[in-house]
């Protein structure tokens, strides 16, 4: 569903046009945005490179909802895989190492995507309990994509 036609509405599809965009211009948005942004991700007449722009901007927008937001985006099935694998990423990025038990329990997820786009998103966050996830998760990993993604995790995460 669209958001209703407004001001913040028009801000947010300007910013998304760019391919790339500070976090002050979201912040200065407001936490009002993150439902604009949230509903810009599934709306059909929006690009799909504006789309996921959007989901990345979540992760820059300084409000408390984002990262619950992002969180139930790469939870959903029912969402494209590229929503969910950048929803891990920014998810990550949003609320840092809050983000490591979210992060965690997708790596047991159906999609391939997600698992290998979860490992790598936990990599960049680092430190001992990532490692000891993704070092867990490896030898019971079938998929070479994932498991790929596992080892760049873990070099990502080395101290």
């Amino acid at each position: 569903m669209a958001p209703a036609p407004g001001p913040l509405r028009d801000e947010a599809l300007r910013l998304l046009a760019q391919p790339s965009v500070r976090g002050t211009a979201w912040s200065r948005l407001g936490p009002e945005v993150v439902p604009v942004l949230a509903a810009l991700t599934e709306d059909p007449s929006v690009p799909d490179a504006q789309r996921m722009r959007a989901v990345t901007a979540l992760s820059l927008v300084e409000a408390p909802q984002a990262g619950p937001t992002l969180q139930a985006m790469m939870e959903d099935p029912q969402r494209p895989a590229d929503v969910r694998t950048r929803a891990a990423a920014a998810l990550g990025q949003c609320l840092g190492f809050e983000a490591v038990t979210a992060l965690r329990a997708r790596l047991e997820d159906q999609d391939v995507r997600i698992r290998a786009a979860v490992a790598q998103a936990l990599g960049r966050l680092g430190g001992q309990q990532v490692r000891e996830a993704l070092e867990e998760r490896l030898p019971r990993e079938e998929v070479p994509q994932v498991r790929e993604a596992l080892q760049q995790g873990l070099t990502l995460a080395e101290p």
